[in-house]
């Protein structure tokens, strides 16, 4: 069984964060080491949310899993509410990861041309060092833009076709002997469809799906567990980022019509079977 640590937060209402992470991950056959970032009574796109920062208990999580020393097939770092978390996510990668672990970064930053509340530029470094010590990173447009220093609607509103080319080249300056793939998440094409973009040195692909609607919470979380499971099967990025694309558009295209708010994400734990292994 594949052992995939899981650095991100938990949230009680919503389809989101680790609650994703785990349903899924342990849906594909992986057994799941959550160390929680953040403990909340709702995600924060509820109107009233309560949240526990974790962020001084994690040195004695680091303390306790280095004196057990347990090996890793993935290493997956996702919410970081601070520039130390990031920096606690850096050193459990770099104690843990070994020549055979596969590192997922979700460089959680920010969306739709915004950064997030708790972005600062030294969260945005901490996460530039996470991105550089992983195999594959899944950034939205908007937080690959932040990380190459790059505008982002000068990006969002070119021609898809070169849109596509110039997010490309923005990918490549990321790509390294270690960063193998990046897949740019959620990217809203000129017809209205949502395109993910899978580019490994030398080439890209674009998967498009329909969009169902508004944006959901949890779907980014969802689609980057579906990849991570799917990779640690043996499949490849491209392949991988196909059938999270296809298993969130199948998801909601059976249910959207049914959820009456956004912040409750979308109700896949019905649809785990499609992901058994």
């Amino acid at each position: 069984m594949k052992r995939i640590a899981l650095i991100t937060d938990i949230s009680g209402l919503g389809n989101c964060s680790a609650n994703a992470n785990i349903s899924i991950l342990s849906a594909m056959g992986m057994e799941c080491c959550f160390i929680p970032t953040a403990v909340l009574s709702a995600q924060t796109g509820f109107r009233n949310y309560s949240m526990i920062d974790c962020s001084d208990s994690l040195d004695s999580f680091f303390v306790s899993f280095k004196r057990i020393n347990p090996s890793f097939d993935a290493i997956y770092s996702g919410f970081l509410a601070n520039a130390a978390q990031a920096d606690f996510a850096g050193r459990f990668i770099s104690e843990f990861k070994n020549e055979n672990t596969v590192v997922f970064a979700d460089p959680i930053m920010g969306d739709n041309g915004n950064s997030h509340s708790f972005y600062s530029e030294r969260l945005k470094f901490a996460i530039s060092e996470i991105v550089s010590m992983s195999t594959v990173i899944t950034p939205n447009l908007t937080e690959l833009c932040l990380l190459t220093d790059t505008d982002y609607h000068t990006v969002d509103n070119l021609e898809d076709e070169k849109k596509f080319s110039v997010i490309d080249d923005l990918c490549c300056r990321l790509l390294n002997d270690t960063t193998k793939a990046i897949v740019v998440t959620g990217i809203l094409d000129h017809d209205g469809n949502i395109v993910n973009l899978t580019a490994k040195k030398g080439v890209y692909q674009c998967v498009s799906s329909k969009r169902f609607g508004t944006s959901y919470s949890g779907t980014g979380d969802i689609f980057t567990s579906v990849l991570c499971g799917s990779m640690l099967r043996g499949e490849s990025v491209f392949d991988a980022a196909k059938k999270a694309s296809d298993f969130v558009c199948g998801v909601l295209e059976e249910s959207f019509s049914a959820i009456d708010d956004r912040n409750y994400g979308i109700p896949f734990q019905k649809y785990l079977p499609k992901l058994f292994a």
